[in-house]
């Protein structure tokens, strides 16, 4: 094996070709040399630009392998393709509507400093695709066995972010299908109770918000990954009560936003009987259940901005 080799697997659904081709093209545009570049595209058999997609994808470059699936299987399914075709000793995953900056998979080889890192991340920017707005992803860097940190806070990010060893992947049997959300989050909790795991700690790739949907808008979804992922790790959450605090207060938005405030607050009453001291995120959730979804974000989101605390540049 090629112990050099990136093998960039970029998963598509139902995004028109302009899209696809700024997540290939940024792939493409890697300032480090050895990467083979896999599309899997998942899109519904009648999304009506669905063979614009490909004609777009193989124009790019006759180099990149193009696999289609018959019918609509998911992320997870659409990943675990490209994995099996995937002869990189790295792995990295692109999706759709997500970009790389051009030096990201030169930096996060770097970031292989001894044999046993199984992963390194790194950190980006998001980008408001109608305003133009950007700024910097705030978070916590931890490296070596992080489990327990990574338990209660998913640092590491979305599936565009790490550089990953494909036998490590392999090893903990990739991307569980079952899961509707957090599927990345899942992937990298398992990675991480064998494996240490490093960062660069340098913002490289953009992540956009759009219209389009997005399995972190749909809320049926997200509520059934965060139900599976603790179910996987309830013997974890469960003797670790800032862990339990963090996993179950995670539903309140997305209940207020399914069921409405009587199962919102239920929800975050049971929480704070865990953790009562966290006296402002306590605070901030009764505020976002009183005021709904919509009217919270707003204010927040104008705070924020007027504050200068996104971290807008």
């Amino acid at each position: 094996m090629d112990t050099s080799l990136v093998s960039a697997i970029i998963t598509t659904h139902n995004r028109p070709p302009s899209m696809v081709l700024r997540a290939v093209n940024s792939v493409m545009n890697q300032t480090y040399p050895k990467i083979e570049i896999i599309v899997v595209d998942d899109s519904d058999r009648d999304f009506p630009e669905r063979d614009e997609v490909e004609r777009a994808v193989r124009n790019a470059s006759e180099k990149i392998q193009y696999i289609k699936h018959e019918e609509n299987r998911g992320g997870n399914a659409a990943r675990n393709t490209g994995l099996t075709r995937a002869e990189g000793y790295y792995v990295a995953f692109l999706d759709d509507d997500d970009k790389w900056l051009p030096g990201k998979i030169e930096e996060q080889i770097k970031g292989f400093i001894n044999n046993d890192i199984a992963l390194v991340y790194c950190t980006g920017y998001i980008i408001n695709q109608e305003t133009g707005e950007k700024q910097i992803i705030s978070t916590h860097f931890h490296k070596g066995m992080v489990f327990n940190e990574l338990l209660k806070m998913n640092f590491i990010g979305g599936a565009s972010n790490p550089l990953i060893k494909k036998a490590c992947i392999d090893r903990v049997d990739r991307f569980d299908e079952q899961m509707e959300s957090l599927q990345d989050y899942d992937l990298w909790l398992r990675i991480s109770q064998i494996y240490p795991v490093n960062y660069i700690k340098k913002p490289l790739l953009n992540y956009y918000i759009h219209s389009r949907e997005r399995i972190s808008t749909n809320t049926a979804k997200k509520i059934a990954g965060i139900e599976r992922n603790n179910e996987k790790f309830s013997e974890y959450i469960n003797r670790d009560k800032e862990a339990w605090y963090l996993h179950h207060m995670s539903f309140v938005p997305f209940y207020l936003k399914a069921y409405g405030r009587q199962k919102a607050f239920s929800q975050w009453l049971k929480c704070i009987q865990y953790q009562p001291a966290r006296v402002v995120n306590n605070l901030k959730h009764l505020i976002l259940i009183i005021l709904g979804n919509q009217r919270y974000f707003a204010i927040t989101s104008r705070i924020k901005r007027i504050t200068g605390r996104t971290g807008c540049v």
